[in-house]
């Protein structure tokens, strides 16, 4: 039988790319989902009980390592897709966990299907996810920012991250704005979400990303629309349909 693959990842362009080198290294491998965000994701696994799935760690949640927590019983090999530094890939080797580091080169996709191959073949578990968990989240904490440096009325000046309320993508920049004033920050919002701790920061849409510990309000409003307000602020911010399962246990 063939083995059947599964590729999620929020950019579309990285989605073809592996699909196009996978393809390439393995071809009686057979593509039979490609999703964009965790819910999608989750759902593809539990109707299609994948061989393999390539999980990026950082999409609309549930993300990668989440979803991966909750294959640790099934027969599906997971295959972690990111961009984290040496240090964070160096968990991943000490814990034997599959991973291809962006961008996937097709040298480096080679290797690990010829480990996957000799998992299926043997019925080896590839779910080690539990035992990384807590390491690739210690890398991540200590990396967290607790000040950032900003930009107003011509300025920089420098304020601590817990009193932002949320930032806004504004073209290749990043509006930043806490209880009174609004800031410039010269990174882009995607740049920026890398460095801040997600169980504190939230992206709800594409262009914003909020302090979860600053939210006032969820509403859910009429033509399937969700709003939250924050403390602080008395403007209305939009929450996309991938980001809405974050706030049904609200």
């Amino acid at each position: 039988m063939k083995p059947t693959v599964l590729i999620a990842d929020d950019e579309q362009h990285l989605r073809d790319h592996l699909a196009r080198l996978l393809r390439q290294t393995w071809p009686e491998a057979e593509l039979v989902a490609s999703t964009s965000n965790g819910v999608d994701t989750q759902t593809a696994l539990i109707e299609m009980t994948p061989d393999v799935a390539f999980l990026d760690i950082r999409m609309p949640p549930p993300n990668g390592l989440q979803i991966a927590s909750e294959l640790v019983d099934q027969r599906t090999h997971v295959v972690f897709v990111t961009a984290y530094d040496e240090y964070a890939v160096a968990a991943f080797e000490k814990n034997a966990c599959d991973y291809l580091q962006k961008p996937v080169s097709e040298a480096r996709l080679e290797d690990t299907v010829q480990r996957l191959k000799k998992r299926i073949e043997t019925n080896e578990t590839a779910n080690v996810v539990k035992s990384i968990q807590a390491e690739i989240e210690k890398l991540q904490q200590a990396k967290k920012p607790t000040l950032l440096p900003v930009k107003q009325r011509g300025s920089t000046k420098v304020i601590a991250v817990d009193d932002i309320v949320y930032f806004k993508s504004d073209m290749k920049y990043t509006l930043a704005y806490d209880e009174n004033n609004e800031y410039l920050l010269s990174s882009p919002l995607k740049d920026l979400e890398a460095k801040l701790n997600t169980d504190d920061f939230w992206r709800i849409h594409r262009n914003c990303i909020i302090n979860a510990r600053r939210i006032h309000t969820v509403t859910n409003k009429p033509g399937n629309q969700t709003v939250v307000t924050m403390r602080g602020r008395t403007e209305e911010l939009r929450v996309s349909r991938p980001y809405r399962i974050r706030f049904r246990e609200l």
